[in-house]
């Protein structure tokens, strides 16, 4: 018994066909699932000014300046002025290795 096969350009315009209607269906359900763009407001999408502050940049300008040499040392744990403690160590419980059995194969009489 002889079968039919489809000619090449039947099988070509129906792989075109399902593509088309996979493209289509992805497409809308895209569509559906995005979420839309958050509105912006006013305040944050207006143009910046572009002059600069001159009375800060004088402020900080006329601000005094430390070197390395005028700032104290400053230890971890005091306060100012307050003597430092001497750390105190505790003890500590090690943990100490218990025996135990360890298994060994031994041969069976059943395989």
């Amino acid at each position: 018994m002889k079968k039919n096969k489809l000619p090449n350009p039947i099988s070509i315009l129906i792989l075109t066909l399902l593509t088309a209607v996979v493209w289509v269906s992805l497409n809308i359900y895209r569509a559906v699932t995005t979420k839309p763009a958050p509105s912006v407001p006013q305040t944050v999408s207006e143009a910046l000014n572009p002059t600069l502050n001159q009375d800060t940049i004088n402020k900080v300008e006329s601000a005094t300046f430390l070197n390395d040499s005028q700032i104290p040392q400053i230890t971890a744990g005091a306060a100012s002025g307050a003597p430092t403690a001497t750390p105190v160590s505790l003890p500590t419980a090690l943990p100490s290795a218990s025996p135990s059995a360890i298994p060994s194969a031994s041969p069976s009489a059943t395989p």
